[in-house]
Formats: C-alpha cells, structure tokens, sequence
C-alpha cells in the first residue's frame, strides 16, 4: 500500500470516527413532566361545654338540669385551683369550640339568654339582670377583648339581637374571635358561666325581683335554657371574621333559625 493510499485510508477512518461522535451526540436528549397534586380544605368544629369537678382542680363534661338558686358570695371574687369563682350557686359553663377540621377558620359564637331574665339593649345594664353570664377567662383575666370580640362597633355596647326559640322570646349576644381557628387548636374560653342574682325571692309561689317588682319571672317555674352555638368560616381570602361569616352566612345570620330583630351590631 502506498503513502498515498495509507493517507486516504486513515481520513476516511477519521471521517467515519467523526459521523459516529456525531451520531451518539444525537441521543443526549430529557424530558421532565410533574403530577401536580391538591388536597381540598375542610371547616369542621365541635362546641365544647365543660365544668369544674366537685374539688375544683379539674373539667369534665357539663351537666344539663342543674338547679339555679340565687348567688351567695361574688362571682367576680375569689377563684378555684381552675379559675373558676367560688362563690356558692355559681353555675360553671365553659365554652370553647375546637376545630376538628383541616383548614384554619374564622369562628363566631353565639350565647343566649331569656329575654325575661336579661336586661336587655335598650340600657345594657347587666347589674339589671335577673340570670348574669361570666364571660371567659384566660389566667385569671377575662377574654372580653382580649380573645373574643364582643363589639364591632363603639357605637353600640354589644354586638347583640333578638328572636324566638321554641316559643320564648331571647337575647342574643355572640362574639367573634379574635384570630383565625388554627386546625386542631381550641379557642379560649367563650363564656365561663352563670347565675341567679341574689335579689331574686320567691313569695307565695311565684319568683320576684324587688329591683323588678312587675316582672313576670314566671319563667323560672319551669326549664330555663340559655342556648349556645357556633359557626365557622375558612380563613382562606378573608382578613377577618365578619367578612367571612357575612359572606358565607349572610349578614344578620341567625343559627337558632328564628326571627330575628333589634340588630346590634354596627351593620
């Protein structure tokens, strides 16, 4: 074999050895592709009604039918080993709402009281009353606030409204709280609980009041019960509770399902 030859022979092996590089290089390709996955939110809560043991040290689960006599001692006094007043013939009713959902939640919460038994909007003088409520408290202090927001406007003391449950005539008041409801976490305490006043007698088998004297207490002869409720909203494109529960529930939303009038509320 010639130079020549030998020359030729070995480009043409170089330019095959190119087309195959070449070749090969044409393969390094990728493709990438990702499942995009959701999981929908989800609005669930439990209302919780408790009350301290008989020692005081501890919650269990409240008792319906307890007997309302008229206060002995304060109940803004002196507290047990649980926060809860001391005095004689308080009644403990502790509320607080657990989200039991997925999704964090603007929560509303709703307590009422017989019309009969509560002052009322025209003055809103709760020394007036004839059944107090407790607000909740939180180490000694009161939610009032602080947790729940009883008043979203400063026109008005309360928010608050009435209507008609199984045929008696209550006041409503209801607060909203303070921050959206994490999931899994329980708010504080709503209210805490409640009591007769002390002026309240009983004469010749009816119930009186002498701040009262033609009130009709008649009330107390049967059942008196102070419903509770609780709504509750996703947090999720709202900045706050009323927006939310105006939105999902409509304003001036009622969950007793009568017919409410005398809105208190800055609406």
């Amino acid at each position: 074999m010639t130079k020549k030859k030998i020359l030729v022979l070995a480009l043409s092996l170089a330019m095959v050895a190119i087309l195959a590089v070449g070749g090969s290089l044409a393969y390094f390709t990728d493709k990438d592709e990702k499942t995009n996955t959701f999981t929908a939110g989800g609005v669930d809560i439990k209302l919780i009604e408790q009350q301290g043991n008989k020692d005081g040290t501890a919650l269990v689960d409240f008792e319906d039918g307890q007997t309302l006599f008229p206060i002995v001692g304060s109940a803004q006094g002196a507290k047990n080993a649980i926060g809860q007043p001391i005095a004689e013939n308080y009644i403990d009713k502790i509320v607080t709402i657990e989200n039991t959902g997925k999704s964090a939640a603007w929560v509303r919460a709703y307590f009422a009281i017989p019309s009969a038994l509560d002052d009322g909007y025209e003055t809103f003088n709760a020394g007036a009353n004839v059944l107090h409520f407790n607000f909740g408290n939180k180490d000694g202090v009161s939610t009032i606030d602080n947790q729940w927001i009883w008043d979203n406007d400063t026109t008005t003391a309360w928010n608050y409204y009435e209507t008609t449950i199984k045929g008696v005539k209550y006041n409503v008041y209801y607060a909203d709280y303070y921050q959206p409801l994490a999931a899994g976490a329980t708010t504080e305490q709503f209210i805490s609980g409640v009591y007769l006043d002390e002026n309240v007698d009983m004469k010749n088998g009816e119930y009186t009041d002498k701040r009262h004297p033609n009130a009709d207490l008649s009330i107390l002869k049967g059942e008196v019960k102070c419903p509770v409720a609780a709504v509750a909203v996703q947090a999720n494109g709202f900045d706050n509770a009323v927006d939310a529960i105006n939105k999902a529930f409509g304003v001036h939303y009622d969950p007793f399902g009568g017919t409410a009038e005398n809105w208190k509320d800055g609406e």
